[in-house]
Formats: structure tokens, sequence, C-alpha cells
């Protein structure tokens, strides 16, 4: 039974060709023997059918796709390459040593004024000096510590003690000021007849004109701050002469200002921690003003009296008594001017020939158009320092806990 499908399908096909055979023999020519022929074979007996399998469909190989090779990321390597470059020397055209300022004026002020300073110095040295200006005077210690051997700076005081603390910066002169000191101090004063030591400050109102002022407010908070006593209000004061009126007037207890010793009798040396700050009071004579406009008691210093030189004399002529109503409780260590410093790494002989020349320049007539003008710097003069006199501010520092950033942040 499985094989009738195959039979039908063979068979079929067979009889149709028998057929169309025997139609082709009758339509030819009417040849008897050819159409006996068609007869016989048709008559003849038929094979039985043969069952035949279909042929089986070739087998085509399939390739298998390979799999896609991983391609691997390059990985980057790093190759340290050590270029060693020789630097010009130091002092030639194109490494000139660089006298650096903060910006204390403008920059067209700056460059005039210490363009006649840069040219002493080549011709004294015969190195080249450039002038050059800072962001500010943080940004001038920063450059200074980079570049240790290139660099002469102008900074201030608390500028110079943190280049030293940081990268051994070295103080080469300090400026001498027209009252022909190389330092400043500050006065802490009281009425007449009221505190008599620094704990009997405590919360007591404290005018004050700066806030950020080494001499005149930042010294005395740090000897309260060691003492325990904790002042009260803090009165901001547009200026000192301001602050002074406020104690005369009694609305504040005490007040800080500056204070320049007077000048002592017969050339006689004012001594730091020595001479008393009011010593003329001895002589029980009042302060007067002088036919030439000075402060003075008991006659001009060439004549055996004192010249007073403190705050208060800036008031004399619009507050008399001022010195009769107010006297000075203490006063400040001595904090130094303006400072000529230069790097740690800086050449041993150029570097005394540039403070020799530095020192002889501020002497003559020519630093009056330059770091002497009343524009730049206003000096007077430069004088060696050593670093001991910047220990005032190393100690202000200690003892308020402030760090050179919060330094910055109190002079800025």
């Amino acid at each position: 039974m499985k094989r009738n499908p195959i039979f039908a399908i063979v068979v079929g096909p067979l009889m149709l060709g028998l057929l169309l055979v025997a139609c082709r023999g009758a339509g030819s020519s009417g040849n008897p023997a050819a159409a006996g022929a068609s007869t016989a074979t048709v008559g003849s007996p038929t094979p039985p059918p043969v069952a035949t399998t279909p042929p089986a469909l070739p087998v085509v190989p399939v390739a298998t796709p390979l799999p896609s090779p991983e391609i691997a990321s390059p990985t980057p390597i790093t190759i340290t390459v050590t270029v060693e470059v020789t630097r010009p020397p130091l002092g030639s055209s194109g490494r000139p040593v660089q006298l650096l300022f903060p910006p204390v004026t403008s920059s067209a002020v700056i460059v005039a004024r210490a363009e006649p300073l840069a040219e002493a110095l080549r011709a004294a040295t015969g190195v080249e000096f450039t002038v050059g200006i800072a962001d500010s005077e943080a940004a001038l210690v920063e450059l200074l510590c980079n570049a240790p051997e290139d660099i002469v700076g102008f900074v201030s005081a608390a500028a110079y003690t943190i280049a030293h603390d940081q990268c051994d910066a070295q103080a080469g002169l300090v400026a001498v000021h027209e009252d022909g000191l190389t330092w400043q101090m500050g006065m802490l004063a009281v009425a007449r007849g009221a505190a008599g030591e620094l704990a009997d400050l405590a919360g007591k109102r404290w005018a004050v004109a700066d806030t950020r002022s080494l001499p005149n407010y930042l010294y005395f908070l740090a000897q309260m701050a060691a003492a325990g006593i904790e002042p009260g209000e803090i009165v901001d004061a547009p200026e000192d002469t301001s602050a002074l009126q406020a104690l005369h007037d009694g609305t504040v207890d005490f007040t800080t200002a500056d204070f320049i010793p007077p000048i002592m009798p017969m050339e006689r040396a004012w001594v730091v921690g020595e001479t008393e700050p009011e010593e003329w009071r001895y002589l029980g004579i009042a302060p007067s003003r002088s036919p030439i406009g000075y402060v003075v008691v008991a006659g001009d210093p060439e004549y055996g009296g004192y010249r007073l030189r403190d705050a208060r004399a800036r008031m004399f002529d619009t507050t008399p008594d001022i010195f009769d109503v107010t006297r000075i409780l203490a006063v400040s260590d001595p904090f130094p001017n303006e400072t000529v410093v230069m790097g740690a790494n800086f050449p041993l002989g150029l570097a005394r020939q540039t403070l020799a020349t530095l020192t002889e320049f501020a002497a003559s007539d020519a630093c009056g158009n330059s770091l002497c003008s009343a524009d730049l710097f206003g000096w007077a003069g430069l004088e060696p320092v050593d670093d001991s006199a910047y220990d005032p501010i190393r100690i202000v520092k200690d003892t308020l806990e402030l760090e050179a950033a919060d330094l910055w942040a109190e002079l800025d």
C-alpha cells in the first residue's frame, strides 16, 4: 500500500508517452510496415512497472562562519622623555635679573620710577635687569620661591616673613622712612587715670582705625589673647585721629594708633625697650606748638626739649588738650618697613653688588625720581637688616594661629 502512489506517478507518464508515439505513427507516411510495427509495439506485453525512488537532493555543505577575531584595543604607553635644557646665564639678555614689585600703584608709575634703578644696576654690575609687576604680594612671593636665583623683590615685612618661612628667601635691605626709622610701632592709649594694665581692658570698647595693621591692632590683639583678655566691642574709626577723638570724647575706653618716638633732647637716642614712650612727662610741662609748627615740650630738642611725633600731634591744633586727657599704656614691638628680598639661591657675589648699588642709589638724588618718589614708596634710604627683626610678625602669627593665607587676607 505504501508503494501505490509511486506506481501511479510512474505509469501515468508512461502511458501518455506511448499514446504520443502511436499518434505520431498514424500521422506518418502510410507505410504498412511502419504501421504494423507500431501496432506490434502497442500490442506487445507491457513490462511490470518498476518503482523508482526520487533521486536524493544533493547535500550542499554549508560553511559555518568563523567567529570574528577580537581586535584588542590599543594600550597607551607612556614614555617619559627627559629633555635637558640649558638655560641662558643669569643676567644675560635672555635671562635678566627681575626686579619685581607688588601693585602698590599704577603699572605705569612703577615702571617709570623703577627704570632709573634698573639702569643704575646695569651700569654697576654689567648684567641685565628688568622691571616686573606681580598681580599681588602673594603672587610675588610665589614667583620668588619658584625662581630663587632670578628675583629681587620689593615687599612688605609680612610678605618677606612668609617668603622666608616658605622657601628661605633672604632679607637684604629695609626701607628708611621720612621719620628716619626702619620700623613702625603702635601705641595703646587710654584716658588718664583709667586703666593701669592690659587686664583692666577686659570687656572695654576699643576704637581701631585699621584692623589689618600689625603694629596698631594685630600685635595688641595677640598680647591680649596670650594673657587671656577678651576686649569688648571693636569700634571702627576712619583714621587714627578719629579713634583718638573717640577716646578724648569718652565714647570708647581705649584706642590704638601710630607711635613715632619723640626726638630726644640734645640728639640723645630713643631706645626701643629702654626709653619710656612719654619720658617728657617728668618735666611737668604741657606740650605746645613751636613757631615752626612742631609740637614740643620745653622747647626744641637742640635746646633740651622734646619734639612729640605720635598720632596725637596731628590733632593738636583742633584738640589741644589731647595730651592732657590721654596717656600711653603700652607700645608695640617694632615692625620692619618695606624690605628688599632675594631668593634663596641668588648668586652671592651678584647679591652683594646689587645690595651695595641699591644702598648708594637710595642715598642719591636720583632716588627722588625713583623708589624715593612720593608716588611710589617715598623712602628716605635703605639699610641692612637681619631676619630676627621680623620675629614680632611671627609671634603675632603664631599667637593668633594665623596661616599664611590668613595673614594675606589680613593684609589685602
